[in-house]
């Protein structure tokens, strides 16, 4: 199992340098040139500060660009990035670290925006690890933030977090047409969804083009899988006070299950977490040598049985390689938690029941346009026996999984 997991491991190290995505793009430089390249797209989860690219798709000399010589980048129309000097407010949204004061903090700053909706008013993203804004433009006002602000009540006790969303009056103020009601306004929370169908809704785009700009730019996809496949599974019993440690045969058991895929909205959808609910049982019996004082300190043989059942629940995270449109193969790796598990030991003398611990995983699997995959499992070994100072219980379990997606 150790030479799976590195064999595993030099095979997604490779594969991962293997695979540089670069697409069809453009960048403006500060003196307004325009420059036709490839550029790697990353599908960026927080707004970049560089990229990379090169001019031809088979060049091997890689370049990089920064936010002090582009204006400007974008990659097949639908990945765009526009540099702004910004007043920006960093007040943190975390609770325990929130403000008294309802205004908001601002800083100036040199940043790269992303257009979520371009037309007579645009609307742009700001995402680092620590906050979320928006920006606006319209043809008769300058780029400015929308602003909320979560902050304490001085006045109220205990204290109470309430909101500034002073965003509303400012799309009451400048954002505001014929078609656009009150209610409209009074509805929009300041989220990227909410704020998209606002501003897609003002520059009179169609309820059904509206859906379908949401759509693609809201791209979790989920995955209900049904599980088959078999576990080659072994245990053994290391012992102590007397009793010789036992190993029971490796055997083939069967294992039936579900799994729930989420498929991220980043990175162009190669991240997903999963959840996958197994059935597995194992059962086995074995002679195991007892010391015996009345034979000159040999031992004699006796019987013992083992018996788990559980069900288990790996939950992890998994990273996909696009071989090309249908094919993919994929890494992942997570804990498997044991869901009411039972072990239970039996030999001379001794008679335990046991709750299994949990284990780590890792897996190397291949995906056929997101119906059918299959995948080989390697669990580090778990424990079967708590609490027993005498006795350890080793389980290990090398699976092969199959999965057919439902819906």
């Amino acid at each position: 199992m150790k030479k799976f997991l590195l064999l595993t491991f030099l095979f997604c190290y490779s594969l991962m340098n293997a695979q540089i995505s670069f697409e069809k793009g453009y960048f403006i430089s500060n003196d307004n040139k325009k420059t036709e390249c490839y550029i790697k797209n990353v599908d960026w989860n927080y707004n970049p500060i560089e990229f990379k690219y090169k001019i031809n798709i088979e060049d091997s000399n890689v370049k990089t660009e920064t936010i002090a010589n582009v204006k400007e980048f974008g990659i097949n129309d639908n990945n765009t990035y526009q540099r702004a000097k910004v007043n920006i407010d960093i007040s943190s949204s975390e609770l325990e670290r929130l403000s008294v004061n309802k205004n908001p903090d601002w800083k100036e700053d040199l940043i790269f925006l992303k257009v979520l909706v371009k037309g007579d008013t645009s609307l742009y993203q700001y995402v680092n690890p620590e906050m979320t804004r928006f920006f606006y433009e319209t043809k008769n006002s300058q780029l400015e933030q929308l602003v909320y602000k979560e902050y304490f009540d001085q006045e109220s006790t205990p204290r109470t977090a309430i909101e500034n969303n002073y965003y509303r009056q400012q799309l009451l103020n400048n954002v505001k047409s014929e078609n656009i009601t009150d209610n409209d306004i009074k509805r929009v929370i300041y989220k990227r969804e909410s704020l998209m169908k606002y501003f897609l809704k003002y520059n009179n785009v169609s309820t059904k083009e509206i859906e379908n700009t949401i759509t693609s730019a809201n791209k979790s996809i989920y995955l209900l899988k049904v599980t088959a496949g078999v576990g080659f599974s072994s245990i053994s019993i290391d012992a102590t006070g007397g009793y010789s440690d036992v190993q029971y045969d490796k055997k083939t058991i069967l294992r039936m299950g579900l799994e729930g895929e989420l498929i991220l909205p980043f990175n162009k959808n190669k991240w997903s977490l999963f959840v996958n609910p197994t059935y597995e049982q194992y059962e086995d019996q074995q002679d195991f040598g007892l010391a015996n004082n009345r034979n000159n300190g040999g031992k004699t043989d006796y019987s013992s049985e083992v018996k788990y059942s559980s069900i288990v629940v790996p939950v992890g995270a998994r990273y996909y390689f696009f071989l090309n449109n249908t094919s993919k193969i994929f890494i992942n790796a997570g804990y498997t938690l044991n869901i009411g598990g039972k072990f239970k030991y039996t030999a001379v003398l001794l008679n335990f029941d046991s709750n299994p611990t949990g284990s780590f995983f890792t897996g190397l699997g291949y995906n056929f346009k997101n119906k059918l995959s299959a995948e080989v499992r390697a669990n580090v070994r778990k424990d079967l026996i708590n609490g027993h100072s005498s006795f350890v219980g080793n389980y290990k379990s090398l699976d092969v999984v199959l999965a057919y997606t439902i819906f």
